[in-house]
């Protein structure tokens, strides 16, 4: 006799049972989800029908402003007032009579050049007057003699007058001589080198001896009581100074500065920059400032116009050419700039933009020049 079982419940009842519990908790779980998105699009209202078809952006707008910064340049003082000193003819140094750093005063002799061909022009021009002073003595004592014999009416009138023309026009060569005279001992006096003013023998150029040409420097002297600094300036600062600007001037291995002033401004040309003159006082202490010092020279730009925009809102673009979107009337609009000086998160750009004008700083990754945009505010 088979031995009876109880009978267990079969796969397919208990599947049927599960699957009917699970229903209705997928349903309920979908009518919460529904009800929470509709409580959450009632508290925050979403956007105008159409609106999901534009790119929503963030802008902020153009800012106004004057480049007030500063730049800072490195120069030497030199002396104003300084020169070289050459022979107006060329022949042999003959003696040297001054020093390197040796104090001199206006028109003391500094050289003497020996020039064998300066001296016989004195000499020549020396004799000719002696010469016509001997024939104007004698021409006197003839226009003398004559005129006594003419009183008297020995000698006819116009012998006379030929001789009062020979002794006028013997003057007047006695005259040419002069200045021949004074011509050749000028050039004579020019084999002596002398001060043209006050000042210190800064540099030696040739030695007693040696044959120099016309116009080769002999030395170099300055007045070391007045300074000034040259300096190169881009020219784009350039256009921003003016002369008469005070500018800073301060010594980079020291405690010295003082205030100066810009006193010549030349224009840039082809190749070189501008350059700049600056003039310190005439009351700077001659123990703290000296020729040759290395300075820096501090100047403020003239406060010229600018814009800026947040340093977000420029692109930089495979070409190397910068850009910022533009948005008006709901467009964008590209426009090339040129970046310049940054300061506090802002760029300062050159391009066609006006203060005001409302960029885009957050969302133009994928925007093109026309693409319409939706501002979040």
């Amino acid at each position: 006799m088979t031995p009876r079982y109880p009978q267990l419940p079969s796969n397919a009842s208990i599947t049927d049972r599960s699957a009917s519990l699970r229903i209705p908790a997928l349903i309920v779980a979908a009518l919460l989800a529904l009800t929470l998105a509709a409580c959450q699009r009632n508290d925050q209202p979403g956007p105008e029908p159409g609106d999901w078809e534009v790119q929503p952006v963030r802008v902020a707008p153009v800012a106004s402003g004057t480049d007030d910064s500063a730049i800072r340049l490195p120069g030497v003082t030199r002396a104003v007032e300084r020169a070289e000193l050459a022979f107006l003819h060329g022949g042999h140094l003959a003696e040297r009579l001054v020093k390197r750093g040796e104090h001199v005063n206006t028109g003391q002799a500094l050289a003497i050049l020996h020039n064998p061909a300066l001296m016989p022009g004195v000499s020549s021009a020396e004799a000719r007057v002696r010469e016509i002073d001997r024939q104007l003595d004698q021409l006197d004592r003839e226009t003398q003699r004559l005129e006594n014999l003419h009183e008297r009416g020995l000698v006819a009138t116009d012998d006379l007058d030929r001789t009062r023309s020979r002794r006028d026009a013997l003057i007047e060569s006695r005259r040419a001589a002069e200045a021949a005279l004074g011509e050749a001992r000028g050039q004579l006096d020019e084999g002596t080198l002398r001060a043209p003013f006050a000042g210190q023998v800064v540099e030696l150029m040739a030695e007693p001896g040696q044959y120099v040409a016309p116009g080769q420097p002999i030395l170099s002297m300055a007045a070391p009581d007045r300074l000034e600094v040259a300096v190169d300036v881009p020219t784009r600062q350039a256009r921003q100074l003016a002369t008469g600007q005070d500018v800073v001037v301060r010594q980079v291995e020291g405690a010295g500065i003082v205030t100066a002033e810009i006193t010549e401004l030349g224009p840039a040309g082809p190749g070189h920059p501008s350059r700049l003159i600056v003039s310190l006082a005439d009351d700077t202490d001659p123990e703290v400032w000296q020729p040759g010092l290395a300075v820096h020279v501090e100047m403020k730009l003239g406060g010229e116009p600018t814009l800026a925009v947040p340093i977000a809102a420029v692109i930089r673009t495979g070409s190397g050419t910068p850009r910022l979107f533009r948005v008006r009337d709901g467009m964008v609009e590209r426009i090339d700039v040129i970046p310049g000086r940054l300061r506090d998160g802002m760029v300062t750009v050159n391009g066609e933009l006006t203060a005001g004008d409302e960029i885009v700083i957050a969302g133009h990754g994928r925007l093109l020049d026309g693409d319409r945009v939706r501002v979040l505010r």
